[in-house]
């Protein structure tokens, strides 16, 4: 930056400034026009947002809003609604797949006629209640077993790779699931293959006082159990929730529409029914049926309120007071004393002498106006070396870090003092719903294991039909790609030997195995968990291997399917359960859907402690942990029918109390939300005033005592187009101006000795 270049003035000459009539107009109004920034911006956006937030308090915390019934409990209801949908989905799905892989079963035996064919269908593992062969192209029944089918069941039905299942009413009103597939019999030709099941629902987690009902798209209700929905409003919900799926599944197909509904107060209870989707789009499975799952609940009143009015009222007050007073401050110690130096300096700057310059009491601008009067009185004929520096007092920045600690103790105890929910205040619906979720990932545990041991089962007993290791290894891929529980597959031989593998390699390879069937726990330390189902190969069907043709004479003993861990953990991942974790007999985490480190402890004792307390019987409580008080729960996974071996696990979980939708959590966080932007509002400007404002004073004041103290030589520049710079300019002017007197006064001394000597 250049130097400002302004006319050397001699003391008691005119200045060239006030000579020059237009340049003293311009100079006057550089002096008094209003600056864009500076002192006073940064001190009236503070101002002005700390009134909004004032505003903020009062409509954010003081606008209160009762409950019928928490919102928490609410979306509770929706998620074990859309628990509910999964397991039948599931289950749907599961039939569809029982059906096509008999088909694929079929399609390689032997047998006389239909009828023969449809026995070997109904002895391969599940339990149709009725069964029937069909020529597809003119939909009569070639075969049938079982419970019979209505008239014109299947009729139209075509023979294709998917068929979508469909549901059909039997005379008794009951509904039944048909599931179809179609099969190339050898020596029959074309056959449509038929299993029926029945379309059930169950209580989830065993709850018995829940309503559960299966309905379709038409709002008809095609299965049920639990207490039947008996008052005028609650009977409209099926059709209510049909409308409700139908409306959300037209707005997003691209997830299964789910919510919850309101049903009739009776007696201070609310009925309360979540819904969810079985199915939203035709794939061939499950979703071609529209089917929605509703789960109802009578749950209790409350009389909840989110916003505090009394905390709105002492919040705003307080900081409107603080504000005034902040305010105050920062004008009358900070931007008054500022805007009276920069005039004082700009008189001085146009050689105005006549009165004394601005004297502020306090910090830097005390000692500004101190160095100001010392350069008015220099100028006047003064030596600089009477100039005494002020003692360094309480001063801007202590004025602007004590405005912040008033903010700051207005802003704190709304942060992490106010508000605070009690334990009280969580529903006790919400405590058991907990429960019963906490059972039900433990039952869909306990299912997929069971599905796994009927899997290996039933590749343990075809193993009798096949011939060679090439046979089996096809049987083992099929499965392996069918079903995406497992990383391998493999069968063991009599010498412990792996006769054939599909999948991954083992991370922990059996050599020998108990007799019957069951689940193994593989590993009790290491990186990962390794966990396994197994089956024992019938004597009888593992007698062909010692032919020479077969596998030479290593038997086959038993079937491995090692899981995927990564399955087992999906299985306990789902929404609004919080934290959920899978134990071992020693209560060490052996599985979890947000992450975990093998074999480690629970988190909290207090988690650790319910499970060990309660090793059978499912249990629930309010315990401190890590995230705060938290709603935990444990379950035992239940026994697998039929099985000889099966490792002691249980699932914990813990959904903290500060994560639930309640009116109290609610008002915290509002509250914790205008503290949050009171303290952000206070930093940003308060910061502004620091770094725009203070700490180019607190230089300006060191510059200023130089200057005042002798100081002719260094250059000063402004920087800033705001009052510190104009400050500096003056100082500038004022500078140049005592050089300029200097030199005038060292000349005229010269000429004056020169004058006086004697001449020789």
């Amino acid at each position: 930056m250049n130097t400002l270049s302004t006319p050397a003035v001699t003391p008691g000459q005119p200045s060239p400034i006030v000579r020059n009539r237009p340049r003293r107009h311009k100079t006057r109004l550089r002096a008094d026009m209003p600056l864009l920034g500076g002192v006073r911006p940064p001190i009236a956006v503070l101002l002005c947002l700390l009134l909004a937030v004032v505003a903020l308090a009062m409509l954010a915390l003081g606008t209160t809003v009762a409950e019928d019934v928490p919102q928490a409990v609410l979306t509770s209801q929706q998620h074990i609604a859309a628990d509910t949908a999964s397991e039948i989905r599931a289950s749907v799905n599961q039939d569809v797949a029982a059906v096509r892989e008999s088909a694929t079963a079929l399609a390689g035996a032997q047998a006389a006629d239909d009828a023969a064919y449809l026995k070997i269908f109904t002895s391969l593992g599940t339990h149709w209640r009725g069964a029937a062969l069909v020529d597809p192209a003119t939909g009569k029944e070639l075969a049938v077993s079982g419970e019979k089918f209505p008239a014109g069941a299947v009729t139209g039905v075509a023979a294709g790779d998917t068929i979508a299942p469909k549901l059909v009413t039997l005379k008794s009103g009951d509904t039944r699931l048909l599931a179809f597939a179609s099969v190339d019999l050898p020596g029959q030709g074309t056959r449509l293959l038929v299993g029926s099941d029945v379309l059930s629902v169950q209580a989830p987690g065993g709850d018995l006082t829940r309503t559960v009902e299966l309905v379709n798209q038409h709002g008809k209700v095609v299965a049920t159990t639990g207490p039947a929905l008996t008052t005028t409003q609650d009977r409209r919900i099926p059709a209510d929730v049909a409308s409700a799926s139908a409306q959300q599944g037209d707005i997003n197909s691209t997830t299964r529409p789910s919510g919850f509904l309101l049903g009739s107060l009776v007696s201070g209870k609310r009925t309360v029914a979540g819904w969810a989707d079985v199915a939203s789009q035709a794939d061939g499975s499950a979703d071609s049926l529209h089917l929605v799952a509703v789960v109802a609940v009578s749950t209790a009143q409350t009389s909840a309120v989110t916003g505090n009015t009394l905390v709105a009222l002492t919040a705003a007050a307080s900081l409107l007071v603080a504000t005034l007073m902040i305010t105050a401050l920062l004008v009358l110690g900070l931007q008054r004393p500022l805007l009276r130096l920069h005039l004082g300096g700009a008189r001085l700057a146009r050689a105005d002498l006549s009165r004394p310059a601005p004297q502020p009491r306090l910090g830097e601008s005390a000692r500004i106006g101190h160095a100001l009067e010392a350069l008015r009185v220099q100028q006047l004929g003064a030596s600089a070396q009477e100039f005494q520096p002020l003692r360094r007092s309480f001063g801007a920045r202590a004025l602007v870090v004590l405005c912040g600690v008033l903010l700051l103790a207005w802003s704190v105890p709304l942060l992490f003092l106010v508000d605070r929910p009690a334990t009280n205040t969580v529903p006790a619906q919400m405590i058991s719903d907990q429960q019963l979720r906490t059972v039900s990932a433990a039952g869909r545990i306990s299912s997929s294991l069971a599905t796994g041991s009927t899997d290996v089962a039933g590749i343990a007993t075809a193993i009798g039909s096949l011939s060679s290791s090439d046979q089996i290894k096809q049987l083992l891929n099929r499965t392996l790609k069918e079903h995406g529980r497992y990383s391998t597959l493999y069968v063991l031989a009599q010498d412990g030997a792996v006769i054939t593998r599909v999948g991954s390699s083992p991370r922990h390879q059996l050599h020998s195995v108990p007799d019957g069937d069951g689940v193994l726990q593989l590993n009790t330390g290491g990186k990962v968990p390794s966990m396994a189902v197994y089956a024992s190969v019938p004597k009888s069907a593992a007698a062909f291997v010692k032919k020479p043709t077969a596998l030479g004479a290593r038997g086959p003993v038993a079937v491995v399917g090692e899981f995927d861990t990564t399955y087992l953990n999906s299985i306990l991942n789902h929404a609004g359960m919080g934290h959920v974790w899978l134990v071992d007999a020693r209560h060490k985490v052996i599985g979890s859907a947000a992450g975990f480190k093998a074999f480690q402890d629970l988190p909290d004792s207090s988690l650790t402690d319910l499970a060990v307390n309660n090793p059978s019987q499912p249990a629930h409580t309010l315990a401190p942990t890590s995230d705060g008080t938290a709603i935990a729960a444990s379950a035992a996974v239940a026994a697998i029918p039929g099985v000889s071996r099966q490792p002691s696990w249980q699932v914990v979980s813990a959904e903290p109390v500060a994560w639930l939708d309640l009116s109290a959590n609610r008002t915290q966080h509002l509250t914790m939300l205008v503290g949050m932007i009171g303290l952000t509002v206070s930093v940003i400007c308060l910061g502004w005033l620091l770094v725009v404002v203070v700490r180019p004073l607190r230089e300006l004041a060191g510059i200023a005592e130089r200057l005042a103290s002798g100081d002719r030589k260094t250059v000063l520049y402004p920087v800033h187009h705001d009052e510190v710079g104009s400050i500096t300019r003056s100082l500038e002017i004022i500078r140049q101006r005592l050089v300029a007197g200097s030199h005038a006064a060292a000349s005229s001394s010269a000429t004056a000795s020169t004058a006086t000597a004697p001449r020789y």
